[in-house]
């Protein structure tokens, strides 16, 4: 196994995985073979906050690490096969995935368990967030108003808090049990501002002069019918000139995706048809893939876009 002492939060979360699931030890060893030295940092601060919301788990850490197993063999490896075999996702509508998953509380939560350690492990997980720790939200000017749509488990939420640059965090999601465990895991690590969590659907939010400079949607967009929609709602929350962060995945195929963004490409051009102006993007491939390999093979690409409004 790769030798991560170094940083001590990556070698105690990816010892105890690989001492759970032995044989995803090469997997692991190909994730952070190519790791740049930024990256792999910034993977040891978020496996320290793993380490610090695993007693918050049902199972505690070895909770998560087989929750993590169970999101990559039992939840995306069935729609990888359909994905390769169909060319296309398995659901394609929001009732369907609704009906699936969002209904199915133990599943959620297995699924939100196995997804928080992918943050660390899956490549292009790893380096979407690292990115917005490292790139994106040292950028904003002092005094940014920053609203996270769909915050989930936390992390983005969490960074966001602890930067000195921004200076109020809010956070809508339209299911309470995704509200009440972001406010549980901003608790766990130690977040000690304010942070305005809300029941909100963003398509519905009612009027009001509340503007936001900082908006962040991360792996939102994929599980919406119509992302050029969610896009505009959102950016009309966006004083002028403020930034919406987004990432969202291209050909990764899960049981709640049912819009299926191509390339990188088609995700800037998501971003420009809702009207708003491109200022950043980045591509990051999936574990043992360089982006020219993944877009030939239709294999996962985070796709990070920076979008300005006008």
């Amino acid at each position: 196994m790769i030798d991560l002492t170094d940083h001590p939060n990556l070698h105690r979360l990816t010892s105890h995985l690989v001492e759970r699931w032995p044989d995803h030890s090469d997997y692991v060893d190909k994730s952070f073979a190519d790791r740049t030295p930024e990256v792999t940092a910034s993977s040891d601060r978020i496996a320290a906050c793993i380490l610090k919301l695993a007693p918050e788990v049902e199972g505690g850490l070895d909770g998560l690490c087989d929750d993590y197993r169970f999101l990559c063999e039992k939840i995306v490896l069935p729609e990888e096969l359909h994905f390769r075999r169909h060319n296309r996702y398995r659901l394609s509508s929001f009732a369907e995935a609704e009906k699936e998953c969002y209904a199915n509380a133990p599943f959620m939560a297995r699924y939100m368990n196995g997804l928080l350690i992918s943050n660390v492990i899956w490549h292009n997980h790893a380096c979407a967030i690292s990115s917005y720790m490292r790139e994106y939200l040292p950028s904003r000017p002092q005094g940014t108003d920053h609203l996270e749509i769909g915050p989930g488990h936390g992390l983005f939420l969490y960074f966001a808090a602890i930067s000195p640059n921004v200076a109020s965090i809010s956070g809508w999601d339209v299911s309470p049990t995704s509200i009440e465990q972001t406010r549980r895991a901003l608790h766990a690590l130690g977040v000690d501002r304010p942070a305005d969590l809300t029941l909100q659907n963003m398509f519905e939010a009612p009027a009001s002069d509340r503007r936001y400079d900082s908006i962040v949607m991360s792996e939102i967009l994929e599980h919406l019918e119509d992302p050029v929609a969610a896009l505009k709602a959102a950016s009309a929350w966006l004083r002028p000139g403020g930034t919406i962060w987004v990432n969202v995945p291209a050909n990764s195929p899960a049981p709640d995706h049912i819009f299926l963004v191509q390339s990188p490409e088609h995700a800037c051009e998501l971003v420009e048809s809702a009207g708003l102006e491109v200022v950043g993007s980045h591509a990051f491939p999936m574990t043992g893939a360089t982006l020219e390999k993944a877009r030939k093979r239709k294999l996962a690409i985070s796709c990070v876009v920076v979008g300005r409004k006008p």
